[in-house]
C-alpha cells in the first residue's frame, strides 16, 4: 500500500492493536460489517485529534488507507460509508464509546508526539549551541 502521510508511522502500531482487540472482544458477539464498522470508528476517532480540523478529504483518507490495513478494499468502502443495521441494542453505543476511545489514544499519541519533537528540538538546539561556543572559544 502507498501510504502519503508520515503519521502513517504513528498511527499503524494503533490500529494493528485495536483491530486485534476489537476481533478479541466482540468478533463472536456481532457481525462482521459491524465488527468493520466499530473499527472505522475506533480509526475515525484515533485520527481526529491530528485531522479533525485539517480538510475532510484529507482526514478521510488518512482513515481510508488506515482501516484499509486491515481489511479488503470492499470492507474497507462499506465500513467507512454504511453504518450496519444494529443486531444487539449496544452496538450503537458502542459505536459512540469506541470513536471516543480513539480519540483519547489520538490526543495521547499527538501529545506524546509533540514531547518527542519538543525533545529532539532541545536536543538538536542544546548540541548546536554548545558548537557555537566552542567555536566561541576557539576564536
Amino acid at each position: 500500500m502507498n501510504v502519503q502521510f508520515p503519521e502513517f508511522e504513528l498511527f499503524g502500531p494503533k490500529v494493528e492493536a485495536a483491530w486485534a482487540a476489537l476481533q478479541r472482544q466482540y468478533a463472536d458477539r456481532i457481525t462482521g460489517a459491524e465488527l468493520d464498522h466499530l473499527f472505522a470508528c475506533l480509526v475515525f476517532g484515533l485520527t481526529s485529534p491530528a485531522y479533525g480540523d485539517q480538510e475532510p478529504a484529507l482526514h478521510f483518507n488518512v482513515c481510508r488507507a488506515l482501516v484499509a490495513m486491515k481489511l479488503p478494499p470492499d470492507r474497507t468502502e462499506a465500513a467507512l460509508h454504511t453504518t450496519p443495521e444494529p443486531t444487539q441494542p449496544w452496538v450503537a453505543g458502542a459505536c459512540a464509546l469506541i470513536e471516543s476511545q480513539g480519540a483519547k489514544m489520538g490526543r495521547a499519541l499527538q501529545e506524546k508526539t509533540s514531547n518527542l519533537e519538543d525533545f529532539s528540538t532541545a536536543k538538536a538546539n542544546a548540541a548546536t549551541g554548545s558548537l557555537g561556543k566552542n567555536e566561541e572559544n576557539a576564536t
